[in-house]
């Protein structure tokens, strides 16, 4: 019996800790037109974004559904093995309702399912600590529980390089997105119970960093001995200066390092960079 730590890729683990733990990840469908990939197996987060930025209009993605979750379920039972979901969250995509309908299809109490209420790699740090967990020998139920309260620790900033995928998804209008992109506006965006929520607007990238930066300061927060995420959408340059500044503050235990997908990178757009820990 063993522990199967299973996701979705609206969570963006990095391949790297997909491997090292044995991560099931399970792909949404990203849609041009008629065309579908499985983000992350049939479309690079490069390939996307070259796709994205040539395409009239904003592709859309579809969840997994619930006969997905229940024939995985099923699969991962009959190896007589628990099951702990961390997906992405429910307020932004209904792929946490679908496991859901699916676990009470099944009905086994080797199934849980934990809404993150965060998205890409602030999600994706929730799931390696729920893999290290297990790696440890820790039970289901503590790993829920502790998964439980990190997810309310989270802290996640969003610095979005380009409005018009805003614009294009319904978040802005026309005007706010010509007159941003004109005036080089980037909004700071943060997690509020599983939502996206505007923080601040400023210009210029590295200034939105400047401010976020003050922000943790402000606020009391140390990443001293903490695990810290940074992830990006084809702009690695600001990945780096952000950990340039972190280094230069303090002594975090571990960076991890990622790409947003293509699921949240439809609204993000290239030049968006993240910042993700708990306090």
């Amino acid at each position: 019996m063993a522990i199967t730590i299973l996701t979705d890729t609206m969570c963006d683990v990095p391949k790297e800790y997909v491997e090292r733990y044995s991560i099931r990840v399970l792909p949404l469908l990203v849609n041009f037109g008629e065309e579908s990939y499985r983000d992350g197996i049939d479309i690079t987060s490069e390939e996307f974004f070259k796709k994205l930025e040539t395409s009239q209009e904003l592709p859309t993605t579809s969840q997994i559904n619930p006969p997905q979750f229940e024939s995985i379920f099923k699969e991962e039972i009959g190896k007589n093995n628990t099951i702990i979901g961390i997906l992405g969250s429910s307020r932004l995509s209904g792929t946490y309702n679908s496991a859901m309908i699916a676990k009470n299809m099944v009905a086994n109490d080797k199934i849980h399912i934990i809404d993150s209420e965060a998205v890409t790699l602030g999600a994706g740090m929730l799931v390696i600590k729920a893999a290290r967990l297990a790696q440890e020998g820790r039970t289901s139920e503590e790993i829920v529980k502790e998964i439980e309260k990190s997810k309310k620790r989270l802290k996640q900033f969003f610095i979005v390089g380009n409005l018009k995928y805003l614009y294009k998804g319904g978040r802005i209008s026309l005007s706010a997105s010509v007159l941003g992109s004109i005036l080089n506006i980037k909004p700071i965006i943060t997690t509020v119970n599983g939502k996206l929520e505007m923080l601040e607007k400023t210009r210029g990238v590295k200034k939105a960093i400047s401010i976020l930066m003050d922000m943790i300061k402000d606020n009391g927060w140390s990443l001293n001995d903490k695990i810290i995420g940074i992830n990006h959408t084809l702009c690695p340059e600001y990945a780096d200066y952000i950990e340039e500044l972190i280094h230069m503050e303090y002594k975090p235990r571990e960076i991890i390092r990622g790409e947003v997908g293509s699921v949240v990178g439809t609204h993000a757009g290239p030049g968006c960079v993240a910042l993700h820990f708990e306090i």
